[in-house]
């Protein structure tokens, strides 16, 4: 049975083996007595097959092989990128999850299969496309725009009562001043495509904005309750207070908060999305009001103007602020756009549309071409770069 197994898993890596032999790897895969091979087996293909040169000394390496063989990968989750009806299968997790936990969570990129050279050289990449990063535009209250990455840290404007000031890292803060003089204006910041930016308001409100978002807001909050408007999807850590609830409005709805944690995703070409981390929130249309419990999720459909209460895995919800992709059987079409707005591409279909799934968690921070080539990785499609457009094929 080894030198079986020997055999099927390099006809598996060297992408030569048949569908019968793709099976027959399932089968002795599944077998318990098949672990601690599956584990010789993965050492060898890491060391001989990924990479010029080992960049983890035997230790480090054996235990990031051991966390992904012995499936405790919570913490990157479904990190294999595959298709939804195989992306269970124990050996997509050992090999494909295993392979890509050490390459991306490790930042070890220089990786090259010859399957993905030839597919590199296939699509024609004539450049590459950098990822997004912290890049937002400031709107003050008296229509003035300042271009948040291009400014220095420090202080950028007196708003009212409150200090504008830019800290380092992509973030925006609002101090109050010594005297509070009860004015309050509205400000506005808004991220392009490619774009994030932290957002602390005057009463230590922490916001964190994706990309193509916005949120409108007052310098400083008085009367009955704290008011903001949101497109986009926004992460909230709000600022308890009990005499003063925190009120978010976009796209027809308003979620009302006393303190707490929670991701809205209110993009005008998907569902809106209003996802709870911890505390408690109310949200409403108008019409309807429903309460959330830590761990769900109201999908608002507009066409049926009715709120779905699910509950989710906040942490894939929000894998977006902590700089990851999550995809867990993600359509492709929602794939695209989330790759779009965050590398500021167009998306083009060459052909019919392929009706494909994904699962699987990638890194924000690298290059477009290396995205493209984990999903191409679950066969049936192909990506091209040119210029600004990635054409998407069928195969």
């Amino acid at each position: 049975m080894s030198e079986r197994l020997r055999y099927l898993f390099r006809q598996y890596f060297n992408k030569a083996e048949t569908p019968e032999e793709r099976n027959e790897l399932m089968r002795l895969i599944d077998r318990k007595d098949s672990e601690p091979l599956v584990h010789e087996l993965m050492e060898e293909a890491y060391k001989t097959h990924l990479f010029d040169e080992d960049p983890f000394d035997s230790g480090t390496r054996e235990k990031m092989l051991k966390t992904a063989l012995d499936g405790y990968l919570d913490e990157y989750r479904d990190a294999n990128v595959a298709p939804a009806g195989i992306s269970r299968n124990r050996l997509i997790v050992y090999a494909s999850a295993a392979l890509l936990v050490l390459a991306l969570s490790f930042g070890a990129y220089q990786f090259h299969l010859r399957s993905d050279r030839q597919s590199l050289a296939a699509n024609k990449v004539h450049h590459d496309i950098m990822p997004g990063g912290n890049k937002a535009v400031l709107t003050l209250a008296n229509g003035a725009k300042i271009e948040l990455n291009g400014a220095k840290n420090g202080k950028l404007a007196q708003q009212g009562s409150a200090a504008v000031i830019k800290l380092s890292g992509g973030s925006l803060a609002y101090v109050p001043g010594a005297s509070d003089t009860g004015e309050s204006l509205n400000n506005t910041m808004s991220t392009p495509r490619g774009g994030q930016y932290k957002l602390q308001l005057q009463d230590g409100t922490l916001v964190m904005l994706n990309a193509e978002s916005s949120i409108t807001y007052p310098t400083a909050f008085t009367g009955n309750s704290r008011n903001v408007m949101i497109t986009g999807e926004v992460y909230f850590e709000v600022a308890k207070n009990k005499k003063m609830p925190f009120i978010v409005s976009f796209g027809g709805q308003k979620v009302e908060v006393l303190g707490t944690h929670f991701d809205i995703r209110a993009y005008q070409d998907q569902v809106n999305k209003t996802t709870l981390l911890e505390g408690a929130v109310r949200i409403s249309d108008g019409k309807q009001k429903k309460l959330l419990i830590p761990g769900q999720q109201a999908v608002y459909e507009s066409s049926t103007q009715k709120f779905d209460i699910k509950t989710v895995d906040t942490d894939d919800v929000v894998a977006w602020k902590n700089g990851l992709f999550v995809f867990d059987g993600t359509e492709l079409d929602l794939v695209m756009q989330d790759l779009a707005r965050w590398y500021d591409i167009e998306v083009e279909y060459n052909g019919p549309k392929p009706r494909l799934n994904f699962t699987g968690l990638i890194k924000r921070d690298i290059p477009l071409s290396k995205v493209l080539k984990f999903l191409e990785r679950t066969g049936g499609i192909k990506f091209t770069i040119v210029k600004n457009t990635v054409i998407v094929e069928k195969i």
